[in-house]
């Protein structure tokens, strides 16, 4: 009978692992692939330049400065930059680019068509 009972407390204290580890291990391998998917999806949209993504001087006329760019963009605090995290669309119809996807840092007609962004003051 000792036996048994010596028996019972090492398998519990197993099967107890086990059930974290089968717990556990799908949540880390789901933050895990989320993480490189993200990774993987900044990589492809454009070059970045730390956390804030790619950033650019706010006196420079790209697409990421004009008015009629729409895509995720933020002014710094003090105004001199834009910092972009993704592509956006052009909204100019004026612009070769017109309802198109570009960067930030794409400019048509060498500026031509550009308007500054109301943001920058």
């Amino acid at each position: 009978m000792s036996e048994i009972e010596m028996g019972r407390r090492p398998f519990m204290l197993k099967t107890c692992a086990v059930m974290v580890g089968a717990v556990a291990a799908p949540a880390v391998i789901a933050s895990a692939a989320n993480a490189a998917t993200k990774e993987e999806h900044n990589h492809g949209m454009m070059s970045q330049s730390g956390a804030d993504g790619f950033v650019m001087q706010a006196s420079v006329k790209k697409c990421g400065t004009c008015d009629l760019w729409g895509g995720p963009r933020r002014v710094s605090k003090d105004g001199k930059t834009v910092a972009f995290t993704g592509l956006g669309w052009c909204n100019n119809a004026k612009c070769p680019g017109f309802r198109g996807m570009m960067g930030p840092d794409h400019s048509c007609n060498e500026g031509a068509c550009w308007q500054k962004w109301g943001a920058l003051g």
